[in-house]
């Protein structure tokens, strides 16, 4: 009877009494198919957009026979390269030059695992599909560094960074910043182009917010650090300045945003129509609509006079109306 051959590794299988002279020939050979299945490699230029690694049955030094194969060559469009329809497992070095094209390995007539450029899988198949090992695999604990080329996809799960509160820091690079975001693990403090965040969300640049800002249970500082040429601004629909800061001046506006005869000016700069520049509305009755601080003079040199020669008058109010000081009365009783 003759010998026969196993579907995976293609190693003879020889009946008794057979083979007188060459048993331990084909054991020899069986043996080496066996040990370039465990640990063997071989290196493999790919030669068309269809081709098909080498194997034979009972023969040794087939492409096919070793479990470590690496592609070489430069694609010449989209290829696949195939082993036979029979179980089998592989490491897969893909060394081609891809160019634009697409590099499937897989059992023939089957379905193809895809190869990525300048990258080693690990795949297996059952005879009729090729699957790539780490395309889907469970959980995976890395204790170095893990390097990723590609893309990286979250999907269907939560990303957790640190879940053991350590003193890790974490980063994320632009392409023209180190640290376009940059969490402080140690001092609990998240920066934007700041490696160095001195609250916890610390911005370096300018900042755009779309939605509502809620402030609640903080004060509101600007300009903190006290510069003299940072001016603030508040926009309405059809002012531009509706209000107005001049960092430098030391002065505010209300409608304009050069705030020059007083330390607060209110310009009449609303289109909706003639409406006052400044209503007064004191809804507590047992308090003065306006209240004045000032010098007290008996005379008119003060902006409060005390000076009661004109009739039962208490005294009166400086106010200037376009450049020139004018007077208004006051009385002690109604």
């Amino acid at each position: 009877m003759a010998s026969t051959y196993t579907s995976t590794l293609n190693l003879e299988l020889q009946t008794t009494g057979e083979n007188s002279g060459t048993w331990g020939t084909i054991t020899n050979n069986n043996l080496q198919k066996l040990e370039a299945a465990i640990k063997g490699y071989v290196s493999v230029a790919v030669a068309s957009t269809s081709d098909a690694l080498t194997f034979e049955d009972g023969s040794t030094g087939l492409e096919q026979d070793n479990a470590i194969i690496k592609l070489t060559g430069s694609l010449t469009g989209n290829t696949t390269m195939q082993c036979e329809a029979q179980e089998n497992w592989f490491i897969v070095d893909n060394a081609t030059s891809m160019g634009n094209y697409t590099l499937g390995f897989k059992p023939a007539g089957g379905t193809a695992a895809s190869l990525v450029s300048s990258s080693k899988h690990l795949l297996y198949t059952d005879g009729s599909t090729m699957f790539d090992v780490l395309a889907d695999c469970g959980n995976i604990a890395a204790n170095g560094t893990l390097t990723v080329s590609g893309n990286v996809e979250f999907d269907g799960g939560t990303f957790i960074f640190n879940n053991s509160s350590a003193d890790l820091d974490f980063r994320i690079e632009s392409n023209g910043n180190a640290n376009a975001f940059f969490v402080d693990a140690g001092n609990d403090r998240i920066g934007i182009f700041n490696a160095s965040p001195s609250v916890a969300f610390d911005v370096t640049g300018a900042a755009k917010i779309s939605g509502a800002v809620d402030l609640d249970g903080g004060a509101f500082t600007w300009n903190d650090s006290s510069a003299n040429d940072l001016d603030f601004r508040c926009e309405t629909a059809t002012l531009a300045n509706a209000f107005f800061i001049d960092g430098s001046a030391d002065k505010i506006g209300f409608g304009t945003n050069s705030p020059a005869d007083a330390s607060v000016e209110i310009n009449q700069a609303n289109a909706s129509g003639a409406i006052a520049c400044l209503a007064l509305d004191q809804d507590d009755a047992d308090e003065p609509f306006i209240k004045f601080d000032g010098d007290s003079q008996s005379d008119t040199s003060g902006n409060i006079t005390t000076d009661t020669s004109i009739g039962s008058l208490t005294g009166y109010i400086r106010v200037d109306v376009a450049g020139t000081d004018r007077w208004i009365p006051y009385y002690a009783t109604s």
